[in-house]
Parts: C-alpha cells; structure tokens; sequence
C-alpha cells in the first residue's frame, strides 16, 4: 500500500539513538540529576498550587517558567530528540507531597517541555498508573497500565513524549523496560531486509473502547514514515492482533503479522532491552517515535495507601518533530484541552 513518506529507509541508521541495553548497563548516561536549587524552585510550585489553589488546567508554561530548571530541560529535549531518545530526571522530593500536589511539579516540568494532552475520554490531564484489578483478558475496555501484569514492548497513542513519575514503587516487581526501535530497525534490515517494507505500510489498531475522532473503533497509520529527512517509529502488536476482533477492521497480511513478531522477538533481547527500576521521585521521558517501553508484572504492598502509584504525562512537544499524514496521530483517541 503506497504512503505519504518521503522515503523508505534501507541503510542501518548510524545515530546514538540506536542503542544496546548492554551498553548501557553500568552507564548514568541517561540520568539526570536534580539539584538543590531545582528542588527548591519545584517546591515553590507546590506552595503556589496549595496557596493559589490552582488547577491543572490553570497551568501552562508560562504560570511557572522554572527559571533554575529551563537549561537542564533544554539538554533534556536535545537528548530526546536526537540522543538515546530517553532521560531519567532523579531527586524530586515527594515529602509531604500528595499525588496530586506531586502531579502538580511533575506537570510544570511538562508544561516547558510540551504542551499535555488529555488521556482519555474523561479529559485526565495526568493518569495514575495503578492496578485496578480488572481482567484485561475479559473486559475490552481494560488497558494494560490498570493491571499489574508484564505489559509488551509498545509506544503509546497520540503523543509526542511519554513520561512517568514514579510515586511509589512496587512491593516487587515493576521494572521499566526500554529498547531503541532504530536497533531494532537496524535488525530488521539485517536479518530479514524484505520486511522493512512492510513497516511503511498501514496497520491497524485497536481503539480499546476509546472510540477514535473519525468514529471507527479502531485507528489506521503506518508503523514506520519519514518525514524531513527523520524516521519515525511505532510498535504494538497486541492492540493491532486485537483490532481484529472488530469485524470492519482488515485483517493483518501475512508479512505484516511476521514482521510484529519479529519486533517483539527482538524487544525481548537481553543484548538489546534495557531494564531499569524507577525510584521515588524519578521522572522519565520517552521519546515515542524513538523508544518502545515495557514492564515487568508486579506485585503489590496489601495497605492501599503503599500500592505502587506511577503518574503519567502525554506532551506534544513546542519544538515537536514534523510528522507525515500517515503517520500523524497527535489528533488521536483523545482530544488535546486548550
């Protein structure tokens, strides 16, 4: 099926951003972390939203232009962008903080980096990544970050940047796993190069009961695109295998079923993924055009008050990369607020 890239990419993609988790082991080249003075100026938004009681649709960058902060998240957004195309921001100090007021710091660091977006029909500006205890093999409308099972290597829907703050960790369990799609390209193209193809193709997948704008159940785009010279990637092969359970949905192509597998073989990788636990105030970014993540299952503490609570942000970026037609989902399953 013809697309609207501009290319199709059949040489190895030579950047930093085509990693190997063994090479990052040991390494703190993806860490970041906070100093005093950054700590401070996050705790002053915290006493500006308790005092001023403020919401977070109240909240953008210009309401708190953390002035100490803004260098180092302009490297940040470098390293994102065109480094290994993801960072962890270490030391934000939850004492005393409630989720809400964490959410709160956690959103003005968002805020300079990107515009958020709405995650669900409900128009949730932050999600909180906990387990619900719903089935997501018997309720279509469960998703995958509700659970405390292995989620599969995947790039989320609709945003330019993924990034969680670990609020409380698990009991057990719970790593964050990452792996470079540009590695695995790479591995595509040397191991079964016929297939690169196919990733330029449309896939569908399926909306999980979030029904996409143009009224289908499910969304339609291509796995891989370029755009200015940039290739951009995505993966998820459980919601395009489940897509098909909508009977107006094409079913996948023999090639395009191989080469999902393929991927997924290759995120498993022990040479390739890179496994990290995400400490009490971490805060992590994703480069979702870069980077697919993972996690491990769980298990959790039995007070409520001790279960394990990420918080997640969706940002489309101020300087955000230009993306083609076919490829472009930032409109997506859900609504951006103004």
């Amino acid at each position: 099926m013809a697309t609207m890239t501009e290319a199709i990419i059949r040489e190895p993609i030579e950047t930093r951003g085509a990693w190997l988790g063994s090479e990052l082991r040991g390494s703190d080249a993806w860490l970041i972390p906070l100093e005093k003075e950054h700590q401070r100026e996050l705790g002053e938004v915290v006493d500006q939203v308790r005092k001023r009681g403020l919401r977070l649709v109240d909240m953008d960058r210009e309401t708190f232009p953390l002035e100490s902060l803004a260098p180092v998240l302009s490297n940040l957004e470098s390293e994102i962008e065109d480094g290994l195309g993801f960072s962890v921001v270490r030391g934000l100090d939850l004492q005393g903080l409630s989720p809400e007021e964490a959410g709160a710091a956690y959103f003005a660091v968002g805020a300079v980096l990107g515009r958020p977006i709405s995650q669900n029909a409900q128009g949730h500006l932050i999600g909180d990544i906990q387990d619900t205890g719903r089935d997501i093999m018997k309720d279509p409308g469960v998703r995958g970050y509700q659970t405390r099972i292995s989620l599969p290597f995947h790039t989320d829907t609709s945003t330019d940047l993924l990034c969680l703050l670990c609020y409380r960790q698990a009991k057990k369990g719970g790593m964050s796993s990452l792996v470079s799609l540009q590695t695995i390209y790479n591995r595509v193209l040397a191991e079964a190069p016929g297939l690169i193809d196919v990733l330029y193709e449309r896939f569908h997948y399926d909306c999980r009961e979030e029904q996409h704008p143009d009224g289908m159940p499910f969304y339609s785009r291509s796995a891989a695109s370029v755009c200015q010279g940039k290739l951009s990637l995505r993966h998820n092969s459980g919601y395009a295998k489940s897509a098909e359970r909508h009977e107006s949905c094409p079913r996948l192509t023999e090639a395009q079923s191989e080469v999902l597998n393929l991927i997924d073989k290759f995120s498993f990788d022990e040479e390739i993924r890179f496994d990290l636990r995400l400490e009490e105030g971490d805060m992590l970014f994703v480069n979702n055009y870069q980077i697919a993540h993972a996690r491990t299952e769980f298990e959790d503490f039995a007070e409520p008050e001790r279960k394990r609570h990420l918080l997640r942000l969706w940002l489309h970026l101020h300087r955000g990369r230009p993306l083609a037609a076919d490829f472009d989902n930032r409109g997506g399953i859900v609504q951006t607020l103004d």
